[in-house]
């Protein structure tokens, strides 16, 4: 019914959210480094901020697959 449309709005909010704060969080720190400090102390920050980009791309197609799998076989049982 309602409840259980509202509760996988929910999910896809609350991934949404959480996704853009992160990449939000990076970024700003990103850049108050690089206003704070010169061009090549913020390099490591950088390339930590591509790893932490993948790694967040990868855990939200792999929540995004174990939601639609859930919403899919919840049916059948």
């Amino acid at each position: 019914g309602v409840v259980e449309i509202i509760g996988e709005i929910a999910k896809v909010a609350s991934l949404s959210f959480r996704l853009f704060g992160n990449i939000f969080a990076g970024e700003v720190l990103l850049a108050s480094m690089m206003a704070l400090f010169a061009f090549f102390l913020p390099l490591p920050f950088m390339f930590l901020e591509i790893i932490v980009g993948i790694i967040q791309a990868l855990i939200f197609g792999m929540l995004t697959l174990v939601f639609m799998t859930i919403a899919t076989s919840a049916e059948e049982h």
